[in-house]
């Protein structure tokens, strides 16, 4: 099963579950383009960066492998919804300012994806991928539910997961750009336990663990999990990271 088919099979869960990312991180890709016209986020998923994008560019082209997923992403009027593979934009030569990938490289960084990149944007145009890093919580959190989560899925992650955990690189994505400094981002902040019960049932190795048979042991997990932080607030810290370069140098 290729992870577009377990997004696409889980695109409400995925919808539900995914986390923002922190608006600075957004105006910081702005502020590193010269023109604010046009977007590609590409692995585009429900929508979730490509509607933040909007707000400070006059367009956003969101592409997905999944159309369940592109079909579970909320209409927006500056929004452009495709699906397509990545390295199919349906975009005409160097028309965009930038193009994003939001937890979402790792799944198609070849060389097809970069020579697409390479075609659609423009001069000194940025290319700027991030993705989480597995959350962490105070002792007991982690103790309780994250930690015997980890353990149980841990067979289950694809390659490209274990990019993510790793922290995204050059090396690591074959980016052929030199790549360039960005600042710290953290996705996390205070969520309340089903945030983070919606969030482990969004990842794709959860989904192929319950698959195989452990759905009820990842399930008493959540249940004795919310049974104890049902209605207290829980501190997560979520690191991005950030690879970010101009396109073509």
């Amino acid at each position: 099963m290729t992870n577009a088919t377990t997004f696409g099979q889980q695109a409400g869960a995925y919808a539900r579950g995914r986390p923002g990312y922190p608006a600075e991180l957004y105006h910081w890709i702005a502020s590193q383009t010269a023109e604010h016209s046009l977007v590609w986020d590409v692995g585009s998923g429900s929508g979730q960066a490509a509607r933040e994008l909007a707000k400070l560019y006059g367009g956003v082209h969101a592409t997905d492998i999944s159309e369940a997923l592109i079909v579970a992403a909320p209409l927006h009027p500056k929004i452009t919804y495709k699906a397509a593979p990545a390295y199919e934009s349906g975009l005409t030569d160097t028309c965009v300012d930038a193009v994003t990938a939001a937890t979402a490289v790792h799944w198609f960084a070849g060389d097809k994806f970069w020579r697409e990149v390479v075609r659609v944007g423009k001069p000194n145009a940025l290319f700027c991928a991030w993705t989480y890093q597995l959350p962490r919580s105070a002792p007991e959190v982690q103790a309780l539910f994250l930690d015997p989560v980890y353990a149980l899925i841990d067979p289950y992650w694809a390659g490209g997961n274990r990019i993510c955990m790793a922290g995204y690189s050059a090396e690591n994505l074959n980016c052929p750009f030199s790549i360039m400094s960005a600042p710290e981002f953290d996705a996390g902040g205070m969520w309340t336990a089903h945030q983070l019960v919606d969030f482990a049932k969004s990842w794709s190795a959860h989904y192929r663990a319950r698959g195989d048979g452990l759905g009820e042991s990842l399930g008493s997990l959540a249940r004795t999990f919310l049974s104890e932080y049902e209605n207290t607030e829980i501190s997560v810290s979520m690191p991005l990271s950030v690879l970010a370069a101009r396109i073509g140098q």
